[in-house]
């Protein structure tokens, strides 16, 4: 039985993100952190909620750093996990009994800054899930090699610029397979890779049960 990631108020909203999105009439792309969390911030306050959520596998013009430039000068655009905007400093839960496998800071711009990686065991296969743009103390509250139980809080939202400088929110991502690549494996893939990409961090709304799945996945 999973627990919940972030308990939300039951009234979150699902934020449109994508390509040529806009909100409040402001196109999302090449806001700056602070106008962007305004946006949100009011987009929640509108709906009278304190969460919103982001899209798995939504195509975005948010990833604009040289990291996210791929071979062929493609930039990776298509979202690979779940977002849940919120205030800094709400609790993280681990939904599912398992391991600390990773704990890290990536502190480059729009990276995942502190980021913890949990591996999980269950009857029919192993995964890991993958928690990003989470707050300094982090860092201290979990250790790799930690025993961890569903529901247990292991980390908290983070604010900018600590948390790769973006809104607070925690991205979740469901990972079948870490490919060796620890916390450098992408939160964001090329378009043209997606399908491959999208196999190996499958839609994790399932976690997400107050929210109607359908509603959590691009389409």
């Amino acid at each position: 039985m999973t627990a919940a990631v972030i308990e939300t108020d039951g009234r979150a909203i699902v934020l449109d993100l994508s390509i040529g999105a806009t909100l409040f009439d402001r196109p999302v792309a090449g806001l700056g952190v602070g106008a962007l969390s305004a946006l949100i911030d009011r987009k929640m306050a509108e709906a009278g909620t304190r969460f919103a959520f982001g899209r798995w596998a939504e195509p975005r013009e948010l990833y604009t750093t040289d990291a996210f430039v791929g071979d062929s000068s493609e930039m990776r655009t298509i979202h690979m996990g779940i977002d849940v905007f919120c205030a800094a400093g709400t609790p993280v839960c681990t939904p599912l009994d398992g391991v600390i496998d990773y704990v890290a800071n990536n502190d480059n711009e729009l990276d995942y800054g502190p980021v913890v990686i949990v591996r999980h065991a269950t009857s029919d296969t192993n995964f890991h899930t993958l928690y990003g743009h989470l707050s300094l103390d982090t860092l201290d509250r979990v250790a790799v090699g930690e025993s961890v139980t569903a529901g247990q809080q292991i980390a908290a939202v983070g604010e900018p610029p600590s948390n790769g400088n973006w809104p607070p929110h925690l991205h979740f991502q469901q990972i079948i397979d870490l490919l060796d690549l620890g916390v450098d494996f992408p939160g964001a893939a090329l378009k043209s890779e997606q399908d491959h990409w999208l196999a190996l961090s499958p839609s994790p709304a399932g976690f997400f049960p107050e929210c109607d799945p359908s509603k959590l996945e691009y389409r």
